[in-house]
């Protein structure tokens, strides 16, 4: 067995014992036959498995059977997938259900590549013209093997009523935020006959937990039930992928089920994780909807241990971002490439380098929500928010200095040796500066654009074009299976553990009569040893779409001036579809056949995305500084 596996399976094997309830009032009855569904689920995968293998190796089995075989298995999948997706994350993404592109081996620090594996590269073969029947057995094969250890594993697993009703919770925020969009579908077309399949699973588990509800909570339980019929039926309804009403359906279905099954989960008297354990978790499970500020921890992300920052230390921070005091000249800030009144971007294509003398490397991108990431930088070089400004400080280009010399001055400075002081109970000193400066960013959160309070239910108008925009951004666009909800980034749902680069194939001159790739190699060269993989050349992080309509010009380079100008470039299918070669292209590099109707309704609805409120105030004054009090505010370029 592939030590990977293994050491995944120990983990799967000891968490539940780690985690087990303190109170569980129905757990004698519900857990129980939660289980029994369950192993039965997994037999049944396991039965499906076999029958599509044996059909791959005979060759007299037509093409439509195999993808009707195929369509038995992922839907033996999906009826489990909420539990054993929560149960053996790792396992369910690395072998069963990962998307159908290289990955590499997180368990080891060298570079260690993985070939695409699991259901999705068979969906690829088996919805080619002419399927590889040498290709797809080997695939089902390599499957098979896999499964047999987790199938193993499973099937020992201990879970409680707790763990179940999260599992539904982060099964819905699942369907939400990639079963809709087609991401794990990517040749079938099923994406929204799988919704129906996963949904029912968790409406009938549901369905186990109602009736030990107070007679006073009666109503809540019929209205998950109700909420689950709803959006089951509405599902089987659908006239197609490209024309399902993804925006409302989400409106008035997904995110009321969210809310109502932690309502279900509190009634219940079920303790959650946070009464059991002290392990930080990416998803605030006491956020009744998946569109709030509220939903994802800051500072699980922020990775500081501590839920809130003292508002001294924001305040320090904020003064440090707008004072050019950080830079060699003392005329550069924080604030000079990420402006409040651009969503904290600066409108260049390349930021101005120190001095004036050229421009920095890539496109300064917005700050709003940047702490909701796993990894930091256009090249995912940076694995802390607080290690951020040590870049910036030692960068050439960027404020060419030290933190030797920015703490004498800093030191010259009685106000400044409060604030630290305030803050931090010492004097100044270069972790506080980047722990100081790391939590005024972290309080850059917006969920408050229109479209957000549109999809969590708010009594307000959105226009049409905007909910074809999210439609289409959800669906035919595959924008979303990139720009995942709600973050609209490359943050992975519903764990939110990591996030995506892509290879998207931009030029290095869009006008040019003969175009080329930007030369800029990415995540290949962003010192990490292990990112030298050949697939990650020119591989970025996937950045946010809110607040883009404040944030041109777009892109790594800073190539594309308007949202129109993008939307045109993704519909021609990346660099691929422009013409340059690039093998290792992760985008679908076909034509998206987008009308100019529906690239407008792309751009409208991104611009819905709009929110800076309360975030864009600068300070009046800097601290007194000796020597150097004619600083101003955000520095002078």
């Amino acid at each position: 067995m592939h030590k990977s596996i293994l050491f995944a399976l120990f983990f799967a094997l000891i968490t539940p014992f780690l985690a087990l309830s303190t109170f569980q009032p129905t757990q004698g009855e519900t857990v129980e036959t939660m289980r029994k569904r369950y192993i039965a689920g997994l037999e049944t995968y396991q039965q499906a498995l076999q029958k599509l293998t044996a059909q791959a190796s005979d060759a007299t089995v037509s093409v439509p059977v195999l993808r009707s075989t195929f369509r038995e298995l992922r839907h033996a999948y999906k009826q489990m997938e909420f539990l054993l997706a929560y149960l053996d994350e790792d396992n369910a993404r690395d072998f069963l259900n990962g998307a159908p592109l290289p990955s590499m081996n997180r368990y080891v620090p060298q570079v260690e590549v993985y070939q695409p594996r699991g259901m999705q590269p068979i969906e690829e073969v088996l919805y080619e013209e002419t399927p590889d029947r040498t290709e797809l057995l080997r695939l089902c094969a390599e499957l098979t093997d896999h499964y047999k250890a987790i199938h193993a594993s499973q099937r020992q697993l201990p879970f409680t009523d707790r763990q179940i009703l999260e599992a539904v919770r982060t099964g819905i925020f699942r369907v939400t935020a990639l079963g809709l969009t087609g991401f794990d579908t990517p040749g079938s077309g099923e994406a929204l006959a799988e919704c129906a399949v996963s949904l029912e699973a968790m409406q009938s588990t549901c369905a186990l937990y109602v009736p030990h509800l107070p007679s006073a909570k009666k109503t809540l339980g019929d209205s998950i039930q109700t909420h689950f019929s709803g959006a089951v039926k509405t599902l089987r309804l659908a006239k197609d992928f490209e024309s399902f009403d993804r925006m409302n359906f989400i409106r008035n279905y997904l995110d009321p089920l969210y809310g109502q099954v932690l309502r279900l989960h509190l009634a219940l008297g079920i303790e959650t994780h946070d009464l059991v354990d002290n392990q930080s978790r990416a998803v605030n499970y006491r956020s009744e909807s998946m569109f709030t500020t509220e939903v994802l921890n800051d500072h699980h992300f922020a990775g500081i241990g501590s839920k809130t920052e003292a508002p001294a230390v924001v305040t320090l921070g904020k003064m440090l971002f707008f004072d050019p005091l950080l830079s060699s000249g003392n005329d550069r800030s924080c604030a000079s490439c990420h402006q409040p009144d651009k969503a904290f971007s600066d409108g260049l294509a390349k930021s101005m380098a120190t001095g004036y003398e050229g421009t920095v490397s890539r496109n300064a991108p917005t700050l709003i929500n940047s702490v909701f990431a796993d990894m930091y930088f256009a090249d995912l070089r940076s694995d802390r928010l607080d290690n951020q400004a040590e870049h910036v400080i030692f960068n050439t280009k960027e404020f060419n200095t030290d933190y030797y010399k920015i703490l004498d001055k800093l030191n010259q400075s009685d106000e400044y040796t409060l604030l630290f002081k305030q803050a931090f109970g010492k004097k100044p000193a270069a972790q506080e500066i980047n722990r100081a400066l790391a939590a005024f960013v972290r309080s850059f959160k917006a969920f408050n654009s229109p479209a957000d309070r549109y999809l969590r239910g708010e009594n307000i108008v959105l226009d049409t074009e905007v909910q074809q925009g999210f439609n289409l951004f959800m669906g035919k666009a595959l924008c979303a299976t990139c720009h995942f909800v709600p973050t609209y980034a490359g943050l992975v749902p519903p764990f939110f553990k990591e996030n995506e680069s892509e290879v998207i194939g931009v030029p290095f001159n869009p006008k040019a009569s003969k175009l080329e790739i930007d030369p800029d190699l990415g995540r290949f060269e962003s010192g990490r040893p292990r990112d030298r993989a050949s697939h990650l050349l020119h591989s970025f992080k996937t950045t946010t779409v809110r607040n883009v309509a404040l944030t041109a010009p777009y892109m790594h380079n800073g190539m594309y001036n308007t949202l129109e100008e993008v939307v045109d470039f993704y519909n021609k299918g990346g660099g691929t579809g422009l013409g340059i070669d690039i093998p290792n292209q992760t985008l679908p590099f076909d034509n998206l056949q987008l009308s100019k109707t529906e690239e407008r309704a792309l751009v409208r609805f991104m611009q819905a995305l709009t929110d800076t409120s309360g975030l864009t105030s600068k300070p009046t004054r800097l601290p007194v500084v000796t020597g150097l009090n004619d600083r101003k505010v955000g520095g002078v370029y």
